[in-house]
């Protein structure tokens, strides 16, 4: 069993190590996890560091979730197409739909005083 943790990747190894965690983990953890299955030596410590790291940071598998942790894209909830709105904003997300009516309340908010100086001042005449 352990000459065949030689030979599986790091990167399917650090999959398996947060499978297993069923969490997020701190990226020294899960390195550290890695390196401690795989049986790398002090020596080669630091180096091996680095491959894993650039292992994840390169396997589609794998997500940054912030503050040093990595976890895996299956607990990532995916967005849909199903958003874009209908006004066809073109964006869809959260924050585009807010900015668009943010934007709409904004020229409402210049365009009625204009219509109401508008109409006091055909009332003078």
């Amino acid at each position: 069993m352990e000459k065949n943790k030689k030979n599986i990747s790091d990167a399917d190894l650090a999959y398996a190590v947060l499978r297993q965690a069923g969490s997020a983990m701190y990226f020294r953890d899960l390195i550290g996890k890695v390196l401690e299955q795989k049986g790398t030596t002090a020596v080669s410590r630091s180096y091996a560091m680095a491959e894993v790291h650039t292992q994840i940071n390169l396997d589609s598998r794998f997500v940054h979730m912030g503050k040093g942790t990595w976890g895996l894209t299956d607990w990532v909830p995916q967005r849909g197409t199903s958003r874009i709105s209908d006004e066809g904003t073109g964006g869809g997300s959260d924050s585009n739909l807010r900015r668009e009516k943010l934007l709409a309340e904004i020229q409402q908010d210049y365009t009625e005083p204009a219509i109401h100086e508008r109409d006091d001042s055909d009332d003078n005449s």
